[in-house]
Order: structure tokens, then C-alpha cells, then sequence
């Protein structure tokens, strides 16, 4: 239905869209998404000729949009804007007909296109056919420009980021009555979006973009699933499926972003940490970061007049366990130890984080609600 053949496009010596090879079927939702400057609008207006590829080619049913008229393929394309861009001179029926009449359609298939339009979105026809843009709330507005967009029955939608502007209630609404329309109309809509919840709800296929290349284009299901890199895991973030109790680990209850020092530290710089940082023990690690024990206040205003560093007053008595231990044994170990926390250490042995009665139920509670 819609394909990509090694596209690409630079500005000057900048890249902006890295040899594209894609396909989007007839029928499907396409949502892309991706960070800011990604490429994903500029891909989007390459399929109307908004914008023109330095290479590769678009097809459009089999036929190369290059080879048609700019101005004849857009009149078969819809598109829909963050900024709506209703006529304001014109009513709503107006509006909804501007394609169909360059079309040349009929006079009385116009208004049966209107009606029809109109009813779709709950929108009588009697109250609201006859009214003028800014006389619509802005919902209502982006509705009147989502049926323009769908009056001629392209074979093919455009959206950019039409919701971004409106309220949650309303952009809910209009997410919920676009798949509507499209599942009954059966279009192809290519949709770009900032917003991973509005692409996991609409789409059929996600697109995601980075610096001008395709990432990972799959089903909402298999991205959630498999996100293919890091990237891809942090856009999908609270929408990853939580891992069962059983799979949890250390890593998932512990509190990252320690205070530590050198075995070799002085006792006055050590006492001076604390004291910023409010604690009353640091964990103690060598030069390669490897963790060697505790040294706590105690200990230093009990023996610390006789040494000049904290080295000869390291503990080794808190319990460790390693990123990969399993969550509910280090609960167990936490509270039959006695110990306030457990220390957590990578398979290098340098340290990870601590585990603390308070990180193991505010982890509980994250993974029990959210």
C-alpha cells in the first residue's frame, strides 16, 4: 500500500532521514513516534511532497509519487495538523467539502458527505453544518478537520500530532472516535506522535525513529514485549509489563546512588561526609571501587584519635548480596540479619546500592499500584 525504498534526505552536511526501507499495508494504523528531531513529521510530509527526498522512492499503491502531480496526489491524501487549519470564512460544511468540491463532486453528494460526516462524530447536521469555526470548541474543531480530511475517501490519512494542543478528556475522546472511524472506513492512517501512550492505544504497527533511522517498527504487543534497545524501553517506560514477583531481584528493590569513600580517606573528611549528607555510616570501597565494609561514626569517636585513615576501622559485618539475588531471599535475609539495610553489589563487587526496609516496601507498592 505504502512503501519506502532506500529514502534518505540531508540539509546541507546534516542527515536527516538514513536510507528508509519500510512498508506500511492497506487498512493498518501507523503510529511513529521517536525523540524530538527524530525525523518522524519530515518522514510524514515526504508522503504528500510536502517535502522531497534526496534519494530513494515512495510508493503509493504500487505507484511512484514522484511521477504524479503534487498538487492531484494531495487532493487523494487527507491530512490533519496540530493547528487544525479550518477556513475561517467558511461554515462547517464548507470546510468539511473543500476536496470533494476541487474533486468536482455533486452538489447533493456534497451534503450527503457532510451528513454522513456529521452523524459519524455524534455532530447533527442541523445544529452544526451551518456554524462557523470559531463559534466550535477546540475539540470540535479538530473533529470538523478530521472529516475534511476523510470527505473525498482517500486512501490514505495523514495525522501530525493532531491532539497535542487539547485537554486529556477531550484528546481521549478524539483518539477513541479516529480508531473508530478508521476501523469502519478501513483507511490507512500514518500518525506521528511524542506521546507513547496515544501510539501503544492507536496503532497497529509503531514506528520508532532515531537520528532519521527506523529503530524498531512492530506491533504494540511485540514492542512491549521485546523492546529492541534501551531507547526503545525508556519511551515505553510505566507501559512495560511489571515482572512477576518471582523474577524479581535485588536490582529491583534497592536504593541506588550511595555514599561512598576510600579506605584511604582521612578520619576528618570522613566525618565531615556524613555530616553533609546526614548519615552515620559510610560504605567503604578500595581504588577499584570494590566494596570493603562499613565504618560509622561510632566507630571513628571510639578509636579514631588513633589512626589517621578509616582503613583500620572498616566492618565487614553488614550482610551483601549481589544484583541478581533473588527479591524475596534478600527480604528474608533483611529481616531475620537484624540489620538496618543489606548492601548490593555488582558481579564486579563494587557497590550497586543498599537495601532497606523502606526501598523494599516503596518497591512493593510500585509494583502492587503503580
Amino acid at each position: 500500500m505504502l512503501r519506502f525504498e532506500h529514502v534518505s534526505m540531508s540539509y546541507g552536511s546534516q542527515t536527516i532521514l538514513h536510507d528508509l526501507n519500510f512498508e506500511i499495508k492497506e487498512g493498518q494504523f501507523a503510529v511513529f513516534i521517536g525523540p524530538s528531531g527524530c525525523g518522524k513529521t519530515t518522514t510524514l510530509k515526504m508522503i504528500n511532497r510536502l517535502i522531497q527526498p534526496d534519494s530513494g522512492h515512495i510508493y503509493l499503491d504500487g505507484k511512484d509519487i514522484s511521477s504524479v502531480d503534487r498538487y492531484e496526489l494531495r487532493r487523494h491524501i487527507g491530512y490533519v495538523i496540530q493547528q487544525i487549519g479550518l477556513f475561517p470564512n467558511m461554515t462547517v460544511a464548507q470546510n468539511i467539502c473543500v476536496v470533494p468540491k476541487l474533486l468536482k463532486y455533486p452538489k447533493e453528494k456534497n451534503e450527503q458527505t457532510v451528513r454522513d460526516m456529521l452523524a459519524m462524530v455524534d455532530m447533527p447536521y442541523e445544529k452544526y453544518a451551518h456554524k462557523y469555526p470559531s463559534e466550535l470548541s477546540g475539540g470540535q474543531q479538530q473533529r470538523i478537520g478530521i472529516l475534511r480530511a476523510l470527505a473525498a475517501s482517500p486512501p490514505v490519512v495523514l495525522m501530525d500530532e493532531p491532539f497535542s494542543a487539547l485537554d486529556p478528556m477531550t484528546r481521549r475522546s478524539l483518539q477513541l472516535e479516529v480508531k473508530n472511524l478508521q476501523q469502519r472506513l478501513n483507511k490507512t492512517i500514518v500518525f506521528v506522535t511524542h506521546d507513547m501512550e496515544e501510539a501503544l492505544d492507536l496503532a497497529d504497527v509503531i514506528v520508532f525513529m532515531d537520528k532519521g533511522r527506523i529503530v524498531q517498527m512492530a506491533p504494540p504487543e511485540e514492542m512491549l514485549e521485546h523492546p529492541a534497545t534501551e531507547q526503545v524501553r525508556e519511551f515505553l517506560g510505566k507501559h512495560l509489563p511489571a515482572p512477576s514477583p518471582a523474577d524479581m531481584t535485588a536490582a529491583d528493590f534497592m536504593r541506588t546512588g550511595i555514599i561512598t569513600v576510600n579506605q584511604n580517606r582521612g578520619i576528618y573528611e570522613c566525618v565531615s561526609r556524613m555530616q553533609h549528607h546526614n548519615v552515620d555510616t559510610l560504605l567503604v570501597v578500595d581504588e577499584q571501587k570494590r566494596y570493603q565494609g562499613t565504618v560509622s561514626i561510632a566507630d571513628i569517636r571510639l578509636t579514631g584519635h588513633v589512626v589517621k585513615t578509616i582503613g583500620p576501622l572498616v566492618r565487614c559485618t553488614t550482610p551483601t548480596v549481589t544484583v541478581g539475588d533473588n527479591a524475596k531471599d534478600c527480604f528474608d535475609l533483611l529481616i531475620s540479619s537484624g540489620f538496618p539495610y543489606l548492601v548490593v553489589l555488582n558481579e564486579d563487587q563494587t557497590v550497586a546500592g543498599i537495601i532497606t526496609k523502606t526501598s523494599m516496601a516503596s518497591a512493593m507498592a510500585e509494583h502492587l499500584w503503580g
